[in-house]
């Protein structure tokens, strides 16, 4: 069950995806995939990375003959086309998509900005300025990825989503890993009733030519063998070790697991 501050993050239809500080490289591909859906998305964008339309204007003659001149003013709002009338609106929104979707403390700070633009590029400056640097945060995903395995006897789906979390953070925060090392980390690290199985997909696929999410999808397929698996390994260490047993299978059928932050290597040295 999602909790209050995932849903928040989330988003909905009619609520934009809310800032959340120590995931904004997140929060600006989902505002920003929010805000496209809109009627006016395009329009809106464009006011958020290119600043509002000037008001628009019209050139008319005053006088008549010798003493007739050009007079440029702006337009009333009754004479708005249906083009300018969408450009105004779109900038309006894009200033009130964007307060929704800071929390109130950043929003006190930013509250006499008078456009989208001038928002998006605040929150930038402020966020780039505050908690984790890009560097402090590739290290740490780096980290996670270089000590991740499989959580006991957890099911292949649990495994899969725990692994293609951490790989989309990591592609957030442009840490890429190499096709073939990612592959290989995923199929290594599955829960050891898998090994036979894994065997015979690194037999049978060409591993630094397909994806994760492809090997995923071709080892669920045998997921029932490598239950039954699983539970003659389970059935075995009962009969060897009883208690030892017990542990294994309160643990495997525990409804929930959580796992114990993974500390930061800050010295370790990336991949290019």
């Amino acid at each position: 069950m999602s909790t209050d501050k995932e849903s928040s993050a989330a988003g909905t239809d009619n609520r934009p995806p809310m800032l959340i500080e120590s995931d904004y490289e997140s929060w600006k591909i989902r505002i920003e995939r929010y805000i496209r859906g809109k009627p006016l998305g395009k329009l809106i964008w464009r006011s958020i990375k290119e600043g509002p339309t000037p008001h628009p204007q019209i050139t008319m003659i005053e006088g008549q003959g010798d003493t007739a001149v050009q007079v440029t003013r702006d337009k009333t709002n009754e004479e708005f086309t249906v083009i300018e009338n969408n450009r105004e609106l779109a900038d309006i929104q894009a200033t009130n998509i964007l307060s929704q979707g800071l929390p109130r403390h950043v929003f006190n700070i930013l509250n006499q900005t008078r456009t989208g633009k001038e928002i998006w590029d605040n929150v930038e400056i402020l966020m780039k300025g505050s908690g984790k640097s890009l560097q402090q945060k590739k290290e740490e995903l780096f980290d996670k990825y270089e000590r991740f395995r499989a959580i006991g006897n957890e099911s292949i789906y649990d495994y899969f989503v725990h692994f293609h979390k951490l790989i989309n953070d990591m592609k957030i925060t442009q840490l890429n890993i190499p096709t073939h090392q990612m592959n290989t980390k995923f199929v290594n690290n599955l829960p050891p009733y898998w090994a036979k199985y894994v065997t015979n997909v690194k037999n049978n696929k060409d591993i630094s030519a397909t994806t994760y999410v492809e090997l995923y999808t071709y080892l669920k397929s045998y997921e029932p063998h490598a239950m039954k698996t699983l539970k003659k390994q389970e059935q075995s260490l009962s009969i060897v070790d009883p208690l030892a047993y017990l542990a294994l299978t309160t643990h495997h059928h525990t409804p929930t697991q959580t796992t114990t932050p993974l500390p930061s290597t800050s010295s370790l040295t990336l991949p290019p």
